[in-house]
């Protein structure tokens, strides 16, 4: 009977930690008797099924009569009165039971907060009242307790006793060391936890400005392109100045992020390694490490992640007011100007963007000399890359076509003898090479899956997207 109250004291300090040992005193190969139950937040009533239903059906049950987080618990199979002179394996059933219920709301279900109800609900309420029931037995039996210790001391033990009486003081003192650091750590993550409480907020509060950050811009952008020479030097301080506002909050609050996230870490550290020479104890209480700070550390990184990002959208708004606003200011000091100046500015531009599109229709031209890249292995050609480029040479054509096409005419020189080409090549040429592909892939016994999409594809008339399907089921012939 003694043995049997030890195990539940042993349960009760396992699930007040957040862990569970698993199920070792019932046998798997039969349901354990007992009943699962389950109840969701905004439910009254909890919806019990028998345990060899599994915890699964009455978790079903739970989330159709309400919303999450929904607790869990096991019922045993002996009433209070019978907890500690019944068998012990009704005793390690229920245990078992215990696990399962806790275990199938953590690795099946994966919800943090529906765990936490399990862990500090009904669950906890059997365990607590079985423990007080077990500290009222024990203490009706003092007598006997203290003859058992008499006899114990007049014997002097048997070889057998000696042992393991050294070894359950040892366990339970390092226990106590464990239960110690514990509350250190606890102690120690108060005030982190009240820092992100705050932290939180502020992210809130922060997040919440976006509309307005936007609104500014928007409006500095209207008034720019409405402003003379005169006002534009106000508007690009203007913009500078909303561009600092901008990251001045969240940089603040970057900077409290990663000095809390530094900090959490450390204190995971130095738990850890406060931790690291009992570990052995704790396995053999079924007791997992807890993770007192990776959710708060995820937390924050998102957070740091969103303010970065925004501070990046900022800085490019701004750049780009600032951009234009240049652009205006020289568009109105050439509309002062004369004539010939207007003019001499107008060739000029012109000038250079015929040069720019020349450039473009070469690299173009020099790409479609090249024969496509080869795969590694199997030495078949790769072809949506290929396929990209006739596409886009192709899309080229109506400009060179047009008969306002003058300052692209050194570019379209280089282009018009390849178009012709170009479009056989994406008619013809790529879908022979990819059929041809296809059919030395299926000869090598690769995944038909793969190969059939690329055919469905080309057979649709596809051929950029059979191009990608192609390359990819090379690629994956190859391990690449």
């Amino acid at each position: 009977m003694r043995r049997r109250a030890a195990v539940v004291v042993a349960a009760v300090a396992a699930l007040a930690l957040g862990a569970t040992a698993t199920g070792c005193l019932w046998s798997r190969e039969e349901h354990a008797p007992g009943r699962f139950c389950a109840q969701a937040d905004t439910s009254l009533v909890p919806q019990c099924v028998d345990a060899s239903e599994g915890p699964g059906s009455a978790w079903s049950k739970a989330e159709e009569d309400g919303e999450l987080p929904i607790q869990m618990w096991a019922l045993p199979p002996f009433s209070v009165s019978d907890a500690f002179v019944a068998s012990e394996a009704e005793l390690g059933a229920w245990f078992d039971n215990l696990d399962r219920a806790v275990a199938y709301v953590r690795d099946e279900e994966k919800h943090a907060e529906s765990l936490r109800a399990t862990l500090h609900g009904e669950l906890l309420g059997l365990l607590l009242t079985y423990r007080r029931h077990q500290k009222e037995i024990l203490e009706e039996e003092p007598v006997r307790a203290a003859d058992n210790f008499t006899r114990a001391i007049t014997d002097k033990a048997s070889a057998e006793e000696e042992p393991l009486s050294a070894a359950l003081a040892a366990d339970k003192q390092a226990m106590v060391v464990v239960q110690a650091i514990f509350d250190e750590a606890r102690s120690d993550a108060a005030p982190l936890v009240s820092r992100y409480a705050a932290v939180a907020a502020r992210f809130a509060d922060y997040r919440a400005t976006e509309a307005a950050e936007t609104a500014a811009y928007a409006a500095l952008s209207a008034e720019a392109s409405r402003s003379g020479l005169d006002g534009l030097d106000g508007l690009e301080q203007a913009v500078l100045a909303a561009a600092r506002e901008a990251s001045r909050a969240p940089n603040e609050l970057a900077a409290e992020i990663m000095t809390l996230s530094a900090e959490l870490q450390a204190l995971a550290v130095s738990f850890e390694e406060a931790l690291a020479p009992h570990k052995e104890v704790l396995a053999t209480h079924g007791a997992v490490m807890p993770d007192m700070t990776s959710g708060a550390l995820r937390s924050l990184g998102a957070m740091l992640g969103y303010a970065r990002r925004r501070v990046a959208r900022s800085d490019a708004t701004a750049t780009a007011l600032l951009g234009g606003i240049a652009l205006r200011r020289q568009a109105l000091r050439v509309l002062q100007g004369g004539e010939g100046a207007r003019e001499a500015i107008a060739r000029s531009r012109i000038e250079r963007a015929s040069e720019r599109f020349r450039e473009v229709a070469r690299a173009r031209a020099a790409a479609l000399s090249a024969a496509p890249p080869m795969s590694e292995t199997l030495g078949l050609p790769l072809l949506a890359e290929r396929c990209g480029e006739l596409l886009a040479l192709l899309q080229m054509r109506p400009l060179c076509e047009a008969a306002g096409a003058s300052w692209r005419e050194a570019g379209c020189a280089a282009l018009r003898g390849r178009f012709d080409a170009a479009e056989v090549e994406l008619r013809t040429g790529v879908p022979r090479k990819i059929a041809a592909g296809l059919a030395a892939l299926r000869e090598k016994r690769m995944a038909a899956a793969a190969l059939d999409a690329a055919q469905a594809r080309l057979d649709a008339g596809d051929v950029k997207g059979a191009a990608i399907a192609y390359d990819a089921a090379v690629r994956g012939a190859e391990g690449t």
